[in-house]
């Protein structure tokens, strides 16, 4: 009986042992099994990297080209290209609201359609920020605006999934472009009540907006792409005025001080302009834009300001930026503090990332959240946020783009930027309404009052640092999709 005993003590304490090391084990080998599969995908190489004549083009030919750093002014300008046009107009976005900004564009879009210009609007299919859904397409069909979804994959394939077009572009009849990091919807044309964006377009009138336009016709046209009466109308339409139908009162108005309104922003000359976009589709081997930045990075000789929402560097980011720092360049950031962004996330990615961005000639500043000083417009919000994609070299080239500076654009989402070289004129202009901003952050790394952890969490309420602080172990691990 004894010896009975004895055994079933033993068979059950190494039942206990197997099923202990099943509990830690498996989790293990799926999280290893998992990193090496996002790390194949991540890295992978297709075999030759795809070639388009409309995703790199350069030009020496005189380009009026001119900033958009304010949110109306955009809009603005935006409203009167679609006006004038006469042949033909594209967009591509990566979210298309449901809200009075997104009113405003569509009805002008649906005008120009009525009187015979060819209107074509490629939204971005994500399905947590999808506002476009099949039953607005469809009304927006039969006003004659054409609406194509790109990349409607579900998360049974995760990473074709996570392979999204951040692109953001309107290209007026192959002559006029304005790029940049606005999407439509209130928030980034300074009209929404909650939150606001900072942010940047470029104007670009010349030969190089066909390429731009080609571009957007090479997404248009790509197996990435799907029509709207292809997709399930799953997404519910939101309570309120659809897109089309009758302008409020408040609308009207609105339109009205667009029509009269004259942007805060003088046209210059760009002598040599550049734009790069990446290829359709997922795999590193089609991403072109993060090559061409670090082109611009390691051909600095003196100073690179930068502005981007989020920084999240990984291994490589990190050698990138020693190598810059090490040549004596100095390196200036400009990004969100957790209260002027909802994208905690990504600021728990940056805090653990605080050490290691300790390095000579090495800035980081934070955006503290308040309305700009200078602000011609009422502020519609008390809460503001950085959203420009844009950088300066040396005092006389400029980038504007749709680019941030994190893995998930240098190796998931289709971006696009265009390079202006030798304007000192423009680099001035971005590096005056960089200060602005700068002077309204607290610098968090580099400076002799840098305010660390601290400055970076300083304004957030309790919920939001507690949201920061749990998520920081996923952040870490899940860096590559930060």
């Amino acid at each position: 009986m004894r010896t009975t005993t004895w055994t079933f003590r033993r068979i059950l304490k190494w039942a206990c042992v197997g099923l202990l090391g099943l509990i830690v084990g498996l989790p293990t080998v799926l999280y290893l099994a998992f990193l090496g599969i996002q790390e194949a995908s991540e890295r992978q190489w297709l075999g030759k990297a795809p070639t388009h004549e409309a995703i790199d083009v350069r030009s020496r030919e005189p380009h009026p080209v001119a900033l958009l750093d304010v949110g109306f002014d955009s809009l603005a300008a935006r409203m009167r290209m679609i006006e004038e046009a006469k042949e033909s107009i594209e967009l591509e976005f990566f979210i298309y609201e449901i809200d009075t900004a997104s009113r405003l564009v569509t009805q002008a879009l649906a005008r120009k359609a009525q009187q015979g210009v060819r209107v074509r609007i490629l939204v971005d299919f994500a399905l947590p920020i999808f506002k476009l859904a099949p039953q607005y397409a469809e009304t927006l069909k039969a006003a004659g605006v054409e609406v194509r979804y790109y990349n409607t994959a579900g998360m049974a394939r995760f990473f074709a999934s996570n392979h999204r077009t951040h692109r953001k572009l309107l290209v007026v009849d192959r002559q006029k472009a304005i790029i940049g990091g606005r999407n439509i919807a209130n928030d980034y044309f300074d009209l929404s009540e909650a939150y606001n964006f900072l942010d940047s377009d470029m104007l670009i009138h010349g030969p190089i907006v066909g390429a731009i336009a080609d571009s957007f016709e090479l997404y248009w046209r790509s197996d990435w792409v799907a029509r709207p009466e292809d997709v399930a109308a799953s997404v519910a339409l939101g309570a309120g005025q659809g897109l089309l139908g009758g302008a409020s009162p408040q609308e009207e108005a609105l339109a009205a001080e667009l029509r009269q309104h004259q942007p805060q922003h003088q046209l210059s000359t760009c002598n040599d302009i550049h734009f790069v976009t990446d290829y359709p589709g997922s795999g590193v081997e089609r991403r072109k834009v993060f090559l061409e930045i670090s082109r611009l990075v390691q051909e600095a000789r003196q100073q690179i300001m930068v502005e981007s929402p989020y920084l999240v560097l990984r291994d490589d980011g990190m050698a990138l930026l020693r190598g810059v720092v090490q040549r004596g360049v100095k390196l200036q950031f400009l990004t969100n503090s957790l209260h002027s962004t909802d994208a905690y996330y990504t600021v728990a990615s940056l805090a653990h990332s605080l050490d290691m961005l300790k390095m000579p000639n090495l800035e980081v500043w934070a955006y503290q959240g308040s309305p700009l000083a200078s602000g011609l417009r009422p502020s519609a919000s008390r809460r503001w946020g950085v959203h420009a994609k844009r950088a300066v070299f040396d005092d006389h080239t400029v980038v504007v783009g749709t680019y941030n500076m994190d893995p998930r654009s240098a190796n998931l989402n289709s971006e696009l930027i265009v390079v202006c070289r030798n304007n000192a004129f423009l680099a001035r202009t971005m590096i005056e309404d960089m200060q602005a901003r700068m002077a309204q952050s607290r610098a968090i790394v580099g400076t002799a009052d840098a305010g660390g952890l601290d400055a970076l969490t300083e304004g957030a309420d309790d919920e939001a640092i507690s949201r920061m602080r749990r998520i920081a172990p996923i952040a870490n691990w899940l860096d590559f999709l930060m």
